[in-house]
């Protein structure tokens, strides 16, 4: 399975699990709506609605492995399930940020049909870039500096 899950444009990938999300009203931290996502998209692959459960357990078992002739099968790997490439309309509160900050959010599924072992990444693409912080400013900061621009 894939180490990570590349991040294509602006999109950063969220690793702040107590980051929050406002999607619409509703509120989740990241690390909930990593859960969230991941659990519902596995409830989706092993779903058994009557009316087509043997097509659902073609599709799995198809997706698992695929059977050329008796001697020859071949195994299925990963499934990759992504949001679409516009994103979704979201807000971030970062831990430590001043405000909300609106911009676009990116879902990626990465499932391993095997050992059932699944990833999950949250990006998020901010509307406005973040201002550049120069490397200067800290030093401006410094009481050093405040006290050399006085005397002049």
């Amino acid at each position: 399975m894939n180490d990570k899950i590349e991040t294509h444009n602006n999109y950063e990938i969220l690793d702040g699990e107590d980051d929050v999300l406002l999607l619409g009203q509703a509120t989740f931290t990241v690390g909930r709506f990593k859960q969230l996502a991941g659990s519902n998209f596995q409830k989706m692959l092993l779903t058994n609605a009557p009316e087509t459960n043997q097509r659902h357990k073609a599709i799995i078992q198809w997706m698992t492995e695929v059977q050329i002739n008796e001697e020859t099968k071949i195994r299925g790997g990963e499934i990759n399930w992504n949001s679409p490439q516009e994103g979704i309309d979201c807000q971030i509160l970062k831990i430590g940020s001043k405000g909300w900050q609106k911009g676009k959010l990116q879902i990626a599924i990465n499932t391993n049909l095997h050992p059932g072992k699944q990833q999950v990444c949250i990006k998020f693409c901010p509307d406005e870039p973040a201002k550049q912080k120069s490397p200067l400013d800290d030093i401006r900061q410094s009481e050093e500096y405040k006290k050399l621009s006085n005397n002049n």
